[in-house]
């Protein structure tokens, strides 16, 4: 028997080397079957459950992702800045986002390019990994840009309202503020805006104010469109088209107040005037006539604010026919933006073709430019100029008033041109007979009373006394006093029912005196605190010899003499309208009185401020200086742009971010008056 053959264990020791075998590919082929054979062995439920748990993993946050991608581009942009604080970590949630998808489509892109996966398995792989990931990332770059786009600016309309049916002519005013808060947003500021409210390509006003009104007097499509010129020398325009379907009687003003005339007319709706026989007028909307009238104007005044309907009904010479109906708007009066106003002469604006008139502005602060239109086509200009309407009919007449300051002020009036009205049986009763060539003579000072009669009923009478000191009435029946001696012209303007006007003018002689107590003041008047000369000297009393004067000058509770003397001084400190009184003393112990108005104004307020520097580098700190402003103010208030005030008199205030600020200084006195004045300062 022989020895068996010794097989290899590695429990036995042996002298040769032991020799280790590299893997073939064979043997690796065979493993990656094995590992394969493995997962193939895995139960088909928990094979599905383990697929359920990683897409519940991966695809919840993506899904997560998606939502809040769409809900980004529904908030942003934002025209009111709302959820502002959410932009910044929106935009780095989807930078994040999108790192994370690289990452995890680099993971799953290894896996698919294994060793062992069939090349069809890879493709198919590929595809899927590129279909899963191409919307995340999609998202993570067009989102951000989306939400970061500049809002959209748009032109709103403030008047009229909404639901207000738009009807020529029309006036509409035009806002941009909430357009000017998305760009203060990004940090840009408007210098000024260019208008063009037809869209002729025009320029038709420029403010510096986010709004604007335009006029349209006809019936059309029209494209408005306002240009914005920016702080960083960049303009934006905004364009928005209006439809205005309608168009019926126009009136004017464009703003009508309350205690206003507002002229009414049919002019634009008819081919010739001439074709008018009646135009019937109902102011109210109530189914009644107001006025009816052949011509194709008509004028009203409303007692309160709100929304009244007025209809016309236009009567043509051919039997035709047509009624007219709109809305119009009444507002509180506005009063102009510095103290101006008409003076005309006459005061009633009505009478008979050719109708002469006289108007000038009044104002308490230095006046530029002024500019008149009559309503007839004709313009003029100057503070104070002449005008005669040869025509029937209805004017408004308006004036532009510029004050040296800049600001500009628009009033108006209305001058009615009516037929003549005949009264060959005109008389008078009262205190003075009225002579037909000299009209009345006496002797200061004159009282005067008349009453009008005439046979022909339903007549309304009206009076006018230009400088008269005192006047009672001009209602029907004058009752005025005339104390300086001079020449008057009394008017009394009759109305018939038809709408015909008679002018009728009285001269008045006012002589003076027989016996004179002449009072002479420098200056006639001013604004307190004001230091007037008086002097008596002039003072003559015929057969008297004058031995002294005594004053009382009307500004204190006492009634005993001030001061003597002929030649006096006294200082008016506070305003008001007092009666100078001057008694003049004989040596035959007579006494002759004679007393004088003088009007005491209070200082005109006007707001005035020096910045000690108007631009220069954030931080800027700027001093302002109010020296140069005008009148007693109470109230101050500082606004400098920034959203800080301030109710100091000379404040000083640091801009700490870059950008132009308007500065508002507002003052108020004691009487309630405000005055404004803006500063612009420039912060780079």
């Amino acid at each position: 028997m022989g020895i068996p053959p010794l097989e290899y264990s590695p429990f036995l020791m042996s002298d040769k080397p032991k020799q280790v075998k590299k893997p073939s590919i064979d043997s690796l082929s065979s493993t990656a079957q094995a590992k394969q054979a493995a997962i193939d062995n895995v139960p088909p439920e928990l094979r599905k459950r383990m697929k359920m748990i990683i897409l519940f993993f991966i695809g919840m946050p993506y899904v997560a992702y998606v939502i809040w991608c769409l809900f980004l581009i529904s908030i942003f942009p934002n025209r009111t800045g709302a959820f502002q604080t959410l932009l910044m970590p929106a935009v780095m949630s989807c930078g994040i986002a999108a790192l994370v998808l690289v990452i995890v489509g680099l993971l799953f892109l290894k896996r698919i390019m294994r060793k062992g996966v069939p090349n069809a398995g890879k493709v198919m792989g590929v595809i899927r990994l590129l279909l899963f990931l191409i919307p995340g990332l999609a998202l993570s770059g067009i989102v951000p840009t989306m939400i970061m786009r500049e809002p959209s600016l748009i032109l709103e309309i403030t008047s009229p309202g909404p639901g207000v049916k738009l009807i020529a002519p029309l006036a509409i005013t035009y806002n941009l503020e909430s357009s000017v808060s998305v760009l203060e947003r990004r940090g840009l500021s408007v210098l000024e805006y260019s208008w063009d409210f037809d869209g002729d390509g025009e320029e038709n006003d420029k403010t510096v104010l986010p709004e604007a009104t335009g006029l349209y007097e006809r019936q059309g499509a029209y494209v408005v469109s306002v240009v914005m010129t920016l702080n960083n020398n960049t303009k934006r325009k905004i364009s928005k088209r209006i439809a205005i379907p309608e168009e019926v009687f126009s009136f004017s003003p464009i703003r009508p107040g309350v205690d206003e005339p507002i002229r009414f007319s049919v002019e634009r709706l008819v081919d010739d005037i001439e074709m008018i026989t009646e135009v019937q007028w109902d102011f109210d909307a109530d189914d009644i006539v107001d006025t009816v009238s052949d011509l194709p104007d008509a004028v009203h005044t409303y007692l309160r604010t709100g929304t009244v309907g007025v209809i016309a009904t236009v009567k043509l010479n051919n039997q035709t026919q047509k009624t007219y109906e709109r809305e119009i708007e009444i507002f509180e009066p506005q009063p102009p933006p510095f103290p101006v106003k008409i003076i005309s002469e006459p005061s009633i604006l009505i009478g008979p073709a050719p109708f002469g008139t006289i108007f000038r502005v009044e104002s308490e602060v230095d006046l530029g430019d002024v500019i008149w239109e009559f309503g007839d086509g004709e313009k003029k200009r100057g503070d104070r100029v002449g005008h005669t309407f040869q025509q029937r009919g209805v004017y408004q007449v308006s004036a532009r008033v510029h004050a040296t300051s800049g600001e500009v002020a628009q009033l108006s009036n209305v001058v009615r041109v009516v037929d003549n009205l005949k009264l060959p049986d005109l008389a008078f009763d009262g205190s003075h007979t009225v002579d037909d060539k000299n009209g009345i003579v006496a002797e200061v000072p004159v009282t005067i009373n008349l009453k009008p009669r005439s046979t022909m009923p339903l007549i309304d009478f009206k009076w006018e006394a230009p400088g008269a000191t005192s006047v009672g009435s001009t209602d029907h029946e004058l009752q005025a006093i005339y104390r300086r001696p001079g020449h008057y012209d009394i008017t009394l303007i009759a109305q018939d029912p038809e709408g015909k006007v008679l002018r009728h003018i009285i001269p008045l002689t006012v002589e003076p005196p027989s016996t004179q107590v002449k009072i002479h003041m420098n200056p006639e008047g001013g604004i307190a605190p004001l230091e007037v000369r008086f002097d008596a000297s002039e003072t003559v009393i015929p057969n008297e010899e004058i031995s002294g004067f005594e004053w009382k000058f009307g500004d204190t509770k006492s009634d005993a003499p001030q001061q003597r003397g002929a030649l006096v001084e006294h200082m008016f400190e506070v305003p008001g309208t007092f009666t100078v009184v001057l008694t003049a003393f004989t040596t035959s112990g007579k006494s002759f009185s004679s007393d004088k108005t003088i009007v005491i104004r209070a200082p005109v307020l006007d707001a005035c401020a020096v910045p000690s520097r108007s631009s220069g580098k954030a931080p800027l700190g700027v001093s302002f200086d109010t020296s140069c402003t005008t009148g007693n103010a109470v109230e101050i208030n500082w606004k400098f742009g920034d959203k800080s005030e301030s109710d100091e008199l000379n404040p000083i205030h640091v801009f700490e971010e870059s950008g132009t600020y308007r500065v508002e200084l507002t003052l108020k006195d004691a009487v309630g008056s405000t005055s404004s004045t803006t500063i612009k300062i420039t912060v780079e």
